[in-house]
């Protein structure tokens, strides 16, 4: 119970590795606001069972499509938690398009909810930390995507790169406040996101072979990692912590062809 007393908010904490996170630091002792976007009873059902294990849970609303409400959201879940301790910046939006078939609708998708409402979530939550001379730290889950470009996620990875430029920045800027701010950049993982992958033997065969541990991540071992690291790294800011199976370690990443127009 090496959370005992912390608060923490995760995004998209309903479903796949953000309710992996929410569930791993409830199991520490840690109190959880829980967001969600459309599906309230999944989110309810994390919230049950952070209850069970103890913890107090608080269940928020937001769509980070709209920044007005991503800014209401970090307010809302400081006043009704009282403070937060830890950021999880884990929801974001992803799927695969080829570069020339890329639209303003994506464009604003994928900025919007990856990049710009992490920018300002990020932003209310280190307002209050300072404000209240608060100890904290922040997480964002990124990807390997914005490390090494894949085929058809040209744009999802740019803001995934933003983000780990950003968060660099906001770890200087947020030091001498001793606010702790890294990121965790991810593989291949298991979840909803990717169903059509691991329910797809042959497909799935074709993806574990680019991955040298030759399997799929699962989302607990992204929130066994991270809530580790937020126990115990207490002098480590501005870092990016890799988890991907050594993926990045392979030399290739797919096979690119010829543009087919559609």
């Amino acid at each position: 119970m090496r959370l005992t007393g912390k608060i923490a908010l995760v995004t998209g904490a309903s479903r796949g590795i953000g309710k992996a996170i929410a569930l791993r630091l409830a199991d520490e002792g840690c109190e959880v606001v829980v967001h969600f976007h459309e599906n309230r009873e999944e989110a309810e059902a994390v919230g049950t069972a952070i209850r069970q294990r103890g913890c107090v849970a608080h269940l928020l609303q937001a769509d980070l499509l709209d920044s007005t409400q991503v800014i209401r959201l970090g307010q809302q879940a400081w006043d009704i938690a009282g403070r937060i301790d830890i950021l999880v910046n884990n929801a974001g939006v992803s799927y695969k398009k080829h570069f020339l078939d890329v639209t303003e609708a994506d464009f604003e998708q994928f900025n919007a909810v990856n990049f710009k409402s992490t920018t300002f979530l990020t932003q209310a939550i280190a307002r209050n930390m300072v404000k209240h001379d608060l100890e904290g730290s922040i997480w964002t889950i990124t990807s390997v995507n914005g490390i090494r470009p894949g085929l058809g996620l040209s744009l999802y990875g740019a803001t995934k790169g933003a983000l780990e430029t950003l968060m660099k920045g906001v770890a200087m800027e947020l030091a001498p406040h001793h606010i702790r701010v890294n990121t965790l950049a991810i593989g291949a993982i298991q979840t909803d996101i990717n169903r059509a992958v691991w329910e797809n033997p042959a497909l799935l065969q074709d993806v574990n072979q680019g991955i040298p541990m030759g399997r799929l991540g699962q989302p607990e071992e992204i929130a066994a990692i991270l809530v580790d690291l937020i126990t115990s790294g207490s002098y480590m800011t501005g870092s990016t912590i890799t988890i991907d199976g050594g993926l990045l370690l392979m030399r290739g990443y797919g096979k690119p062809g010829r543009y087919e127009d559609s």
